[in-house]
């Protein structure tokens, strides 16, 4: 990160011919606009906003997110603090978004780490009425255990100092030991009081708070739930219906989706990560047909770590996307779980997909030998 600052990251590999990437950072002097000290978006992925004068700020803490093997399409950013909650449903208007995905709580112990902005209010001319909330409950039954917990090394520091009543409301302790995983899903409208004329749109926000920051959530499987649920909102907020098969990959040219944590990196990261290699194995195992040399090539090699190479797509357009090794780790882990939920044969011959699926995925985990797929989880 330090590197990134300096317009000096390398993301090549060691055996690379030590070319370098520079990546020009932006908004480090736009203080109130940024949640956090360190975490900047670069200039050449970042979300402008739209319209702006010459000489006025079209900047937001945002940037656009692609994997070059994939069509799943994201604006990460981070979570909107009061001084950008305008800014923040000005994207959504500009961009078409019509999916929010939330993976923070409003709290962790003593720090904030979200503030309220779904609530129904008028932000600018930008008016957002709540409609409903339900609750979706995953089906594994294991209480989550883990908690906020700082790690050496990590400095994080709001540019934002909390208020009394706002450091009141974050000592509600965050995540009990009892809680069985859910996510909240949001309807809301949105209008513009520019186009009064224009029917306001339906936005879905997708919740998850059960995660913790530089953590990961207690299960793959939960991480797989959720994005289960996620295509299932996706899909319906896209007018795709329900009866698409949850097998076919994301088809091109759909809206992007927004997507944050706190930061807008390591949780957000993580989740695009899986979301975007699950995509591609399925694209993988319908296209068994294609063509040595062709620009789908990828799809029949088994020598391609798919999730190394998304983190590293991502990390060259935001920084430090999946930002631990836990949660590196937590990549493979939901990615292998997912390969086994689908109880493949093995074998290419029968049009099967999870030996090459599998390798493609882990090829770089242990060296010497063919990986295994397996089930794996945390200790």
């Amino acid at each position: 990160m330090q590197e990134a600052l300096t317009s000096n990251a390398s993301y090549s590999s060691p055996a690379s011919t030590g070319s370098k990437k520079a990546f020009r950072i932006a908004g480090i002097e736009k203080g109130s606009k940024n949640r956090y000290n360190n975490i900047y978006p670069y200039d050449h992925s970042r979300v402008r906003l739209q319209g702006v004068p010459n000489g006025s700020c079209d900047y937001v803490n945002a940037s656009y997110i692609q994997a070059s093997h994939s069509n799943k399409r994201y604006i990460a950013t981070q979570a909107p603090i009061p001084t950008t909650f305008n800014d923040f449903w000005r994207v959504i208007w500009e961009q078409d978004v019509r999916v929010i995905v939330m993976l923070t709580a409003e709290s962790e112990g003593c720090q904030l780490k979200c503030h309220p902005y779904w609530q129904s209010a008028d932000y600018g001319p930008f008016k957002v009425k709540a409609l409903a909330e339900r609750h979706v409950h995953f089906s594994l039954t294991e209480k989550n255990r883990h908690r906020s917990q700082k790690r050496p090394g990590i400095q994080r520091r709001s540019t934002n100092p909390h208020t009394a009543v706002e450091k009141s409301i974050a000592s509600v302790e965050w995540g009990a030991p009892d809680q069985s995983p859910f996510a909240i899903i949001r309807r809301l409208t949105l209008s513009h009081s520019d186009f009064p004329r224009h029917p306001a749109r339906e936005i879905t926000q997708l919740q998850y708070s059960l995660w913790p920051d530089f953590g990961t959530t207690t299960k793959p499987g939960h991480l797989l739930q959720l994005i289960e649920e996620f295509n299932k909102v996706t899909q319906a907020a896209n007018g795709r219906g329900s009866g698409l098969d949850p097998n076919e990959p994301e088809p091109e040219g759909q809206p992007k989706v927004v997507v944050h944590c706190s930061a807008g990196c390591g949780r957000t990261g993580t989740f695009c990560t899986v979301d975007s290699v699950i995509d591609m194995l399925k694209r993988q195992r319908l296209n068994t047909s294609v063509r040595a040399g062709s620009e789908d090539d990828w799809v029949r090699r088994d020598d391609i770590d798919l999730i190394a190479n998304t983190v590293e797509d991502f990390r060259s357009q935001r920084l430090s996307m999946v930002q631990t090794l836990r949660q590196f780790v937590m990549c493979y882990e939901s990615v292998l779980e997912w390969i086994a939920s689908q109880r493949l044969d093995r074998g290419r011959d029968s049009g099967d997909c999870t030996r090459s699926t599998s390798n493609s995925v882990v090829c770089n985990l242990r060296p010497g030998g063919r990986p295994e797929a397996r089930r794996s989880y945390h200790g």
